[in-house]
């Protein structure tokens, strides 16, 4: 973002020529959100955990592969220990420290919702376990972990729809790109994955294993692109609203990302009207949304893709 747009103390302001528009005063965490999207939010995370618990059950844990980050090692720490380590739980334990790690730094919301998907997706993982011996998908290897990968991906893609997260590698990552912000997170990510797939070859001394379990994790990945965006990409979003000052002092507090207000003038009406132009992160998105909606319910939204970002937000990275 440019500096005409962003000061350092967060406020949005217009471009030269344009009176600049006044941040309002920092709300509580803004107003509250309505009990029954909250409802939504908790109900297809359920839904989303629900789709990767059987991704695990009755797809992959049978064909011995792995979903990758804290997920895929906690299926290894179950395998290692005979089952005697159910899979939900031992993704909890090695959850804890990472949350502990990244409250402070990524915020108190982001850490209450990765919660919420860790504890759901644990849970319905464990709770469901039994059903592996009623009915599990019995196929080709290759088979198994497309397939495998299709439902992780869709179930991990609505559980980020509701802008909560399952925690693990994407703390981890976000906290070091911190540190070492000439590296992208999705870089960190798969560096991650890649260490991820050669300990699943000395767990199960197969270098085949670690192969259908890299095919389960590209897969999901890219089925998460689909469902709601994956971390590696950025969104580029227009917001025409006359409340745009509002929105973006909202952006800049609530998900740290730079904003620039443009003028735009309707080729119909010829009416002034602000827009508010930023970049976030896909699974910001839903954040976006809400924020938008909360000042003006009838914003206009466009939405691109975006492949690469680079250059200086309030936070002194993309």
């Amino acid at each position: 973002m440019d500096s005409d747009s962003v000061n350092n103390q967060g406020n949005v302001k217009a471009h030269a020529g344009a009176h600049t528009v006044p941040t309002p005063a920092p709300s509580a965490g803004g107003e509250k959100r309505s009990v029954k999207s909250i409802l939504l939010a908790v109900l297809f995370c359920a839904l989303g955990s629900l789709v990767v618990a059987f991704a695990l059950n009755q797809v992959l844990k049978p064909a011995g592969f792995s979903p990758g980050g804290v997920t895929g090692l906690s299926v290894l720490v179950n395998k290692i220990t005979n089952n005697l380590i159910p899979v939900g739980v031992a993704q909890i334990v090695m959850n804890i420290p990472l949350f502990i790690w990244g409250y402070k730094t990524l915020g108190k919301e982001f850490i209450f919702r990765s919660i919420m998907g860790t504890l759901m997706t644990s849970i319905f993982v464990d709770s469901l376990s039994f059903t592996a011996k009623i009915w599990v998908l019995e196929t080709e290897p290759i088979l198994a972990a497309l397939w495998g990968g299709v439902l992780l991906g869709v179930g991990y893609g609505i559980i980020f729809r509701t802008g909560a997260t399952t925690g693990g590698t994407d703390i981890a990552a976000r906290m070091m790109q911190r540190k070492m912000s000439y590296l992208t997170l999705g870089q960190l990510l798969l560096f991650f994955n890649f260490i991820f797939l050669i300990v699943v070859g000395l767990v199960h001394r197969s270098v085949s294993a670690a192969l259908y379990t890299g095919i389960t994790v590209f897969v999901s990945s890219k089925v998460v692109d689909q469902v709601e965006g994956g971390v590696n990409y950025a969104k580029e979003v227009l917001l025409v609203s006359d409340k745009a000052a509002e929105i973006g002092a909202d952006v800049i507090r609530e998900l740290g990302r730079g904003a620039t207000i443009l003028h735009g003038r309707g080729a119909y009406t010829g009416h002034e009207h602000p827009v508010l132009w930023v970049v976030v992160y896909n699974r910001q998105l839903p954040k976006l949304r809400e924020i938008a909606a909360r000042h003006d319910p009838t914003v206009f939204i466009a939405i691109k893709d975006v492949r690469e970002a680079k250059g200086l937000n309030k936070t002194g990275r993309f």
